[in-house]
């Protein structure tokens, strides 16, 4: 992203400008992106579609490959992961429209920031280490709430005589709404675990979990001590009880957001937020093109992004644990099936139905 920008004060004017020359595109397509994290859009922005590629290089299915519960199928994806005109699961709290998170911290692990006097020359930092922690946790819970939200929504794929629908469980979702209020109930899933996976991908871009600082300054506010984990974040564990704020390592940080109200402190843009990468969607593999000054130091960006894919996979995973355990096994695989195959159900004549 462009270091520095913030959306919100530009939006309103790009909206009239394009009201009073009468020129009618999707709101997805126009908006200017969140200028912090991996990225959603493609337009407006130096992103290029860092949520979506992240999600496919971790949950696609092998080209010509059918999905054994583990990976999606094409259009499967598509929902979930989102392409270059259509925001999906995923990008849904990046959306300006309705339904959009663009403004609350929790939906992208925001403004959890703080650095300790030892690691800023001896300076006490604007806010305390509870602060920084208790906003770590309203993350926490809010990403939860998505989880198990998308794990209720899983169960609506059945009719009234407790087959598979197939209404319910196509692939095609175009419309928005709040979060889990689409009309399919294979949509209000992705709906609402796409939102789950943005929260968790944003984590590892915007914090300093698995990075460095520059090791050539002194740690300090424009230098915030990475910690260089090689695991993924342990209280994302959504099927777990919510942790405390006392859990949360003391050097944890994440950005402050936006820039322009965060002096004196850790801030999103400049500070901690890894991307602007070229990743490629089937391997994760990252081409760096202009990614942000935390992200050009060392491996920062290629571990923010390898991490975040293996979060990914971890969430998934989970979920279908999640899923067997609320719904049985027999039927919890019957659901699993049908969110990750393209035709669950039969289309008579033309196609069986995978799931059935």
């Amino acid at each position: 992203m462009t270091r520095g920008y913030s959306p919100r004060g530009s939006l309103a004017a790009v909206m009239v400008i394009m009201t009073v020359l009468g020129v009618a595109v999707a709101v997805q397509v126009v908006r200017p992106p969140k200028a912090e994290a991996f990225a959603t859009y493609y337009w407006f922005s130096s992103g290029h579609g860092e949520h979506e590629k992240i999600t496919r290089a971790a949950l696609e299915c092998p080209e010509d490959q059918p999905s054994d519960g583990t990976c999606f199928e094409p259009d499967s994806m598509d929902i979930l992961a989102g392409y270059r005109t259509y925001l999906g699961g995923v990008g849904a709290p990046d959306s300006w429209a309705s339904g959009g998170e663009l403004d609350d911290p929790s939906a992208h692990c925001d403004n959890a920031d703080y650095i300790r006097p030892e690691d800023n020359g001896g300076q006490t930092y604007v806010r305390t280490r509870a602060q920084a922690s208790d906003q770590l946790v309203a993350c926490l819970r809010h990403l939860r709430g998505r989880f198990h939200g998308a794990a209720e929504q899983a169960g609506t794929v059945f009719d009234g005589d407790g087959d598979l629908s197939r209404y319910e469980t196509l692939s095609s979702c175009a419309d928005y709404g709040p979060p889990g209020q689409r009309a399919r109930a294979k949509c209000r899933f992705v709906d609402l675990f796409g939102r789950t996976l943005h929260g968790v991908q944003d984590f590892y871009s915007h914090s300093n979990w698995v990075d460095s600082s520059d090791p050539s300054k002194p740690t300090s506010v424009g230098n915030p001590p990475g910690m260089h984990r090689s695991e993924v974040f342990p209280l994302m564990s959504f099927r777990l009880p919510l942790s405390p704020p006392s859990d949360v390592p003391e050097q944890l940080a994440t950005g402050c957001y936006p820039s322009d109200e965060c002096d004196g402190r850790i801030r999103h843009d400049e500070e901690l937020n890894k991307d602007v990468a070229q990743i490629d969607p089937r391997t994760g593999k990252v081409t760096r093109d202009g990614t942000s000054a935390r992200g050009s130091i060392l491996d920062n960006e290629e571990r923010a992004v390898q991490w975040a894919i293996n979060d990914t996979r971890r969430q998934w995973a989970a979920m279908r644990d999640e899923i067997k355990a609320r719904y049985g096994e027999v039927k919890g695989n019957t659901i699993i099936c049908a969110m990750t195959h393209d035709t669950p159900v039969r289309n008579w004549p033309w196609t069986r139905g995978d799931c059935e």
